[in-house]
């Protein structure tokens, strides 16, 4: 079966936390379904933003990168370049990466967030902070603002697709809580986010309500999807791009 019948015959709609998240999830089916219906990937977390703190230096070293808006602007072209070669539109919602998300109450002096910037971010680290699964009370607002959009701008015959929540990443939580909300006035189905799938010792967990919608998966397309994402997937998996399978859940009709 390339695609599910019960995707195929409707406008699809894709959360995704960061650039490239949702093609090492589920680009495969994404693929498969643009050839019958619309899909669009809307990504939340897309730029970055002020001066960076310690662990967003290590990240940007990590990709060979000197300046966060440069690398950014790189991953955005690169997720509209890929996302076109397989029929997928891509859209940006233009909020900083948790690497990078300010305080919106900050009143600090201009010389203390130069100079300890970690002050003036929503979470400082990434092993104490952005890891641990909890999102910050101050990003309530924000995942207020982006249930409100998405109901603007969706409708009643769309699914939408987030997130299942196998990663403790603070981005990852938020789009999946995201897609929670969205449950209660839309057509919802989870992804199982790779390559934390790929890592489970057992199966992935199915969410209550859902059930395993099944499909075969052409591994060697799907790499060569992922090819496309090199600054991105190359950190995340390395020079080679594993098998990765996709797990995608919806409703239980009636």
């Amino acid at each position: 079966m390339a695609a599910p019948e019960s995707l195929s015959d409707r406008p699809c709609i894709v959360l995704s936390s960061h650039l490239g998240d949702a093609a090492l999830s589920c680009g495969y089916l994404m693929s498969q379904l643009s050839a019958s219906t619309p899909v669009t990937v809307m990504t939340v977390f897309t730029h970055s933003q002020g001066r960076p703190t310690r662990t967003a230096r290590a990240y940007l070293e990590k990709r060979n990168a000197r300046k966060a808006p440069a690398l950014y602007n790189q991953r955005r072209t690169e997720d509209l370049i890929a996302l076109r070669s397989i029929g997928v539109t891509g859209v940006h919602f233009g909020f900083a990466d948790a690497l990078f998300r300010r305080r919106p109450d900050t009143r600090l002096p201009k010389i203390a967030n130069d100079l300890v910037p970690e002050l003036s971010v929503i979470y400082p680290t990434y092993r104490w902070h952005i890891s641990q699964g909890k999102v910050s009370p101050l990003d309530e607002k924000l995942l207020s603002d982006l249930e409100q959009r998405l109901l603007f701008t969706t409708g009643e015959d769309d699914v939408i697709l987030a997130p299942i929540g196998l990663s403790n990443h603070v981005d990852r939580v938020l789009v999946h809580e995201l897609g929670l909300r969205m449950a209660k006035h839309r057509t919802v189905g989870f992804y199982a986010e790779q390559p934390d799938a790929q890592k489970l010792e057992g199966d992935v967990p199915v969410p209550k309500g859902a059930e395993l919608v099944k499909f075969d998966v052409d591994l060697h397309a799907k790499a060569q999807l992922l090819e496309r994402f090199t600054t991105h997937t190359r950190a995340i998996l390395g020079r080679r791009v594993p098998a990765l399978d996709e797990y995608v859940f919806m409703p239980i009709a009636g």
